[in-house]
């Protein structure tokens, strides 16, 4: 009998393994509609994140991102249509949810599940195809989600209202759209005929046109050399406590620029980062350390060499930068400048270190913009930040908060928030002037933050209390 569970067992495991889906799996179709084979079924997909918060429309609630399979390639790409889970680019990651077709665009939508297997993986190999490619649905169906790019273009249409243009490399002009920007964003200094060396980005499918959606404007290259090289601090989802990995990635950079040399100054946020040095290894273009210093908030790295700084494909690392989280939240990390052989580099992207909660706890981080930890002068117009946060689940948030303000004799003076967490990682912040409930002005005095956060599923609470000193000047 006990042999009998053992094989049950197994054999429940292994069917489970297998039911997890590649993208390609969900999108290859010989249908001529495109629709999916797993249409209105509910799916298990792992991939590579490979572009966040793209926009379905003008709403700025309706986004969601996309997922790569790692070889890259065509019908290697999917759509997940969520708000609730904010990945990093380059996050491996587990979800599931209900493929649909969406206006004939295949997506995952109705998120079940999500979970993050590991951070800083690169991205897919970005597939180079022709503007032609785009124009028709047996050519460009295989391509929907996909990381793609064009090369040599031309624009033969300028922005129209939705903000739409075209390009051609000669084989039949493609759409550029613009759902990877914030809502409002219109695009400038595109004129007629204009020359694009390299335009990339993922592949959607709307209102029967396929196009380019560029993630940023680091993906658009207007002139082949080393002035519109494109460095980018990659984003990334850490452990409290632990040591993670954050790579500085270059776009392709020719042999024939000659580099040799590059600098750089970046600078963190010491208040919720460790800075635990430069790291390298046979993935990285430069597998020589870097000569590399601290100085308080700012890491300047300085690399030479005798043999030319070259790569033949976009988003590979030059070096990694090693941080340890000090505490939840996200902090930022953001390029001072850099350059290459003493050319400056505008193309420049910043980062960031997500660090959420993964325990069930009330989380309370009281601060101000002067250093202060816990007092402030509310007569010299201080504010004090009042940052709190509940879990993030496999499934998201989906937490209450409640922040209240007593006074020393328990008495409560003021309910500052009161809402249910809407944010990505589920930490948020309130600004709080040190006014009660009635907009009157507190006494100086000791004061207790008290912060619960209610599970919504379970009802569960956490609670946790922290002093807040109200002062004024010596005289």
């Amino acid at each position: 009998m006990k042999q009998l569970i053992i094989l049950a067992m197994l054999f429940i495991a292994s069917y489970s393994f297998a039911q997890v889906l590649t993208c390609y799996n969900v999108q290859y179709t010989t249908n001529p509609s495109g629709d999916s084979p797993y249409k209105d079924q509910v799916v298990t997909v792992e991939g590579i994140v490979t572009g966040t918060r793209y926009y379905t429309g003008t709403s700025t609630t309706n986004y969601g991102f996309f997922l790569g399979d790692a070889a890259g390639g065509p019908w290697s790409g999917l759509f997940v249509f969520t708000n609730q889970n904010h990945p990093q680019v380059g996050d491996l990651v587990r979800v599931t949810g209900t493929v649909v077709e969406y206006y004939s665009l295949t997506e995952m939508t109705s998120v079940t599940q999500y979970s993050v297997i590991s951070s800083n993986n690169s991205l897919p190999p970005t597939s180079l195809i022709t503007t032609g490619a785009l124009t028709t649905a047996a050519t460009g169906e295989q391509w929907e989600s996909v990381f793609v790019k064009v090369q040599n273009v031309n624009v033969t249409a300028l922005p129209n209202n939705y903000q739409e243009f075209y390009v051609n490399d000669g084989t039949g002009a493609c759409q550029v759209d613009d759902q990877f920007f914030d809502r409002g964003f219109q695009w400038t200094g595109i004129t007629s005929n204009q020359f694009w060396a390299e335009i990339k980005g993922l592949a959607d499918y709307s209102f029967n046109y396929y196009a380019i959606n560029p993630r940023s404007m680091s993906d658009m290259v207007l002139t082949d050399d080393v002035t519109n090289a494109q460095i980018r601090i990659q984003s990334a989802s850490a452990t409290l406590h632990q040591v993670s990995t954050v790579n500085v990635l270059t776009s392709r950079l020719k042999p024939a620029w000659g580099l040799a040399i590059f600098e750089t100054r970046i600078k963190f946020d010491s208040s919720r980062l460790e800075f635990h040095g430069i790291a390298v290894d046979s993935e990285t273009i430069t597998t020589v350390l870097p000569e590399f210093s601290l100085s308080g908030d700012t890491i300047t790295v300085i690399y030479e060499s005798y043999e030319p700084i070259f790569s033949n494909s976009d988003d590979l690392p030059l070096f990694r930068m090693l941080f340890k989280p000090i505490s939840y939240g996200e902090a930022a990390i953001n390029f001072l400048w850099f350059k290459f052989n003493n050319i400056a580099i505008s193309g420049l992207t910043n980062g960031k270190i997500n660090t959420p909660i993964r325990e069930s706890i009330a989380h309370l981080r009281i601060g101000t913009s002067t250093g202060s930890r816990n007092s402030f002068n509310p007569s010299m117009n201080e504010r004090i930040n009042i940052e709190y946060g509940a879990r993030l689940t496999t499934s998201g948030i989906n937490a209450k908060a409640i922040v209240r303000i007593y006074d020393a004799q328990g008495r409560l003076k003021a309910t500052l928030v009161n809402k249910n967490i809407a944010s990505a990682n589920g930490i948020e912040q309130f600004i709080w002037d040190g006014r009660d409930s009635n907009l009157n002005r507190l006494p100086i005095g000791v004061y207790y933050c008290h912060v619960e956060m209610i599970d919504r599923n379970t009802g569960r609470s956490e609670t946790t209390v922290q002093p807040i000193v109200i002062k004024s000047n010596l005289k």
